[in-house]
């Protein structure tokens, strides 16, 4: 798995709420807050989301790419693929190798998103303020 993708020295420190989903564009943003702060550090924007589990706020930031098998097997499970992927798998490669499962482990659960990709933003699209 590779962890702590965003290299944060110390990412459980930091608080993570939900911001927004931008349900049309698939886009979900959240705020990161470090320590007690009332101004967000940074936000993260997930792109291309098909799937979140977790709660809306969180204690810690240290973002993890899991294995691609284990982004299948969820993607499987929560029936945004087919079995078929299993005996063509070559067949859905435009889908499975354009995704990733994000973990961010907290100090009670696990948050997991499927999306394309993720990026650290200083501020927010101004639509969104």
């Amino acid at each position: 798995m590779a962890e702590n993708i965003f290299n944060l020295t110390t990412p459980h420190q930091y608080q993570c709420h939900v911001h927004h989903y931008h349900s049309r564009l698939s886009r979900l943003y959240v705020r990161v807050f470090q320590g007690q702060a009332q101004i967000p550090a940074f936000y993260l924007l997930f792109s291309d989301v098909g799937y979140v589990e977790g709660p809306i706020n969180w204690q810690g930031a240290n973002v993890s790419i899991a294995p691609h098998q284990e982004c299948i097997d969820l993607m499987l499970e929560t029936g945004m693929i087919g079995p078929a992927v299993l005996q063509f798998p070559d067949a859905y490669a435009a889908i499975t190798d354009s995704v990733h499962l994000y973990v961010i482990e907290t100090t009670k659960n696990s948050v997991r998103i499927i999306g394309s990709s993720v990026a650290r933003l200083a501020t927010l699209p101004a639509t969104l303020n």
